[in-house]
């Protein structure tokens, strides 16, 4: 199994965020975001949430959100539910969440 450093963010602006590692197998990431998981990918960087969030009712991750903005400066969706911001290599494989990443979070 691999590991990789990932900022989790939840929901819950109550809970802070945290850079952790992280098993990066299906399990997992599958119990941080609480469900089936959907993959919104950026340039070497992607993020997990629950596939179902918008259905199940879960709260908005505006955390998440800004992050996003702040990187892309666009905002295709509402994100819902906990997320797991981690990297990827050239080859698409996960990496840990690249530093620029984290200083723009910071």
């Amino acid at each position: 199994m691999s590991t990789c450093q990932a900022l989790i963010i939840p929901a819950d602006q109550a809970q802070p965020a945290r850079l952790e590692t992280i098993g990066t197998d299906l399990e997992t990431l599958q119990t941080l975001v609480h469900g089936s998981i959907e993959a919104v990918s950026g340039k070497d960087w992607h993020f997990y949430l629950n596939e179902e969030g918008k259905i199940l009712g879960l709260m908005p991750n505006v955390r998440a959100a800004s992050l996003v903005w702040e990187l892309t400066g666009a905002l295709t969706d509402v994100y819902c539910g906990d997320v797991v911001f981690l990297g990827h290599d050239a080859q698409g494989e996960e990496a840990d969440l690249p530093a620029y990443v984290i200083a723009i979070w910071e």
